[in-house]
């Protein structure tokens, strides 16, 4: 009774990883890109500081950006700098909105290096916390770039499964 218990499992077993194998429908034959990876095939809408962007039910602006080496007590590591952009986000729905400047923002330069957000002492309060329905809140969010970083763009996402992106481009 016990062999045929295990000979049972042992084809259960093994129809299961014949099962998980044939999982994925398509294969992925890898081929040379024709594409130049330089962007240049679509065009994505980008913004002016300064400029309001309505994504759903909220607005965000980004008044201003400024450039810190730091204070007495955080500094960025050598040959960096701290990037802050100053915004205002306002919530035109009749429901409160969640906003996390950590899922929310992100940095980018034109190679292709995303910067998350860092803690600075030089930068006012964040954009975190509840947003009342007809509210706004403003706040800055901080980032540590490479002082020689180019065309940094500043993209705020409201939705972290990524369901649209408003990017100003801070240079």
């Amino acid at each position: 009774m016990r062999r045929v218990r295990n000979i049972f499992i042992l084809i259960f077993c093994l129809m299961f990883i014949g099962l998980l194998s044939g999982c994925s429908a398509e294969t992925t034959t890898p081929k040379k890109s024709t594409n130049s990876g330089d962007g240049a095939e679509k065009q994505v809408e980008k913004f002016k500081v300064g400029e309001r962007v309505e994504m759903g039910e909220l607005v965000i602006t980004v008044n201003n950006i400024k450039d810190s080496v730091g204070g007495e007590f955080l500094k960025p590591a050598e040959g960096n700098i701290y990037k802050i952009a100053d915004c205002t986000i306002e919530n035109l729905s009749d429901k409160s909105e969640s906003l996390s400047s950590m899922l929310m923002f992100k940095m980018a330069d034109s190679e292709g290096y995303n910067y998350t957000i860092t803690i600075t002492e030089d930068s006012k309060t964040g954009l975190d916390g509840e947003l009342g329905p007809g509210r706004k809140m403003r706040g800055e969010v901080a980032f540590e770039v490479p002082s020689t970083a180019a065309g940094l763009e500043l993209i705020f996402e409201p939705n972290f499964l990524g369901f649209g992106q408003a990017i100003f481009e801070l240079e």
